[in-house]
């Protein structure tokens, strides 16, 4: 079995890869229910393919964008089954920094009727572009996120994630006597520091979270710095806090505002 070096401040930590451990709650085959939400996260080949059944739920999917249809509106892909819609209706503008990074997307489930979603959510969309889709699967957006992959995260260019609402799935690797921060990780990364998730604990409601669980985590990015990790009370002392700055140079970290189990794998992209 392989092992990988995880840095924690003041030392190098072991792990072991293998199966993951998913501690937080029993999954469902199709979804899981979001604690403390009436949100289920599913896949897109389930919308697509079961609209009737989950027609009215709040449902969260994550995979990447097929196509942009004008300013509003995106198609996603589903992997087997037709391509799902996804209407903004978040009033803010949605911009993909970069077409191969998935999207997070949270809404109720509906078949497309652009008048009715016209009138009801008080949007403009492109009726040539949608027209061919009406009256098919459509996931009416209250909330979106970039969804990159831990290791694209990372390493992405600086700023590029700065400051954006985004939802990051990976592997938890805990840091040692710490309890409101963790590293999110990705199989086949080789990194020794993973990406940095502080402030988790108010989001965990009192359920231990397991080394190597399956998580996704909301929230924002942020520059690493000395100041914000001490904000967060990690209980590191200031050498140790530098230790880790320094080898985390000018990489986001996130500041979660939820975390919770993942239903699937990680979507496509990266």
């Amino acid at each position: 079995m392989n092992q990988r070096n995880i840095f924690v401040p003041g030392g190098t930590k072991k792990i072991r890869g293998g199966a993951i451990t998913l501690g937080l709650a029993a999954l469902l085959l199709a979804g899981c229910e979001v604690p403390g939400t009436d949100q289920t996260t599913v896949r897109t080949e389930d919308v697509a393919e079961d609209t009737d059944a989950l027609t009215g739920e709040e449902i969260t999917v994550r995979n990447v964008v097929e196509e942009t249809l004008g300013e509003n509106a995106f198609l996603v892909e589903s992997d087997p089954g037709d391509p799902v819609i996804v209407i903004n209706a978040t009033g803010q503008p949605f911009q993909l920094p970069d077409p191969s990074i998935p999207i997070q997307s949270t809404g109720i489930v509906q078949t497309l009727s652009i008048d009715q979603i016209e009138q009801q959510y008080g949007l403009t969309l492109d009726r040539n572009v949608l027209a061919d889709y009406e009256n098919q699967p459509a996931i009416i957006a209250s909330s979106l996120a970039l969804a990159p992959n831990p290791e694209t995260f990372y390493e992405s260019p600086q700023g590029l994630f700065e400051n954006q609402a985004i939802a990051v799935e990976g592997d938890v690797r805990l840091f040692p006597d710490v309890d409101n921060a963790f590293a999110l990780m990705e199989e086949g990364w080789v990194n020794d520091v993973g990406v940095l998730v502080v402030g988790v604990d108010q989001y965990l409601q009192g359920v231990p979270i397991e080394e190597g669980e399956n998580v996704a985590v909301t929230g924002e990015a942020q520059p690493v710095s000395e100041q914000l990790l001490r904000e967060y009370n990690l209980g590191w002392s200031d050498a140790e806090i530098q230790e880790f700055v320094s080898r985390y140079t000018n990489r986001p970290v996130i500041v979660a505002d939820g975390v919770y189990p993942s239903a699937m794998d990680p979507a496509p992209g990266n």
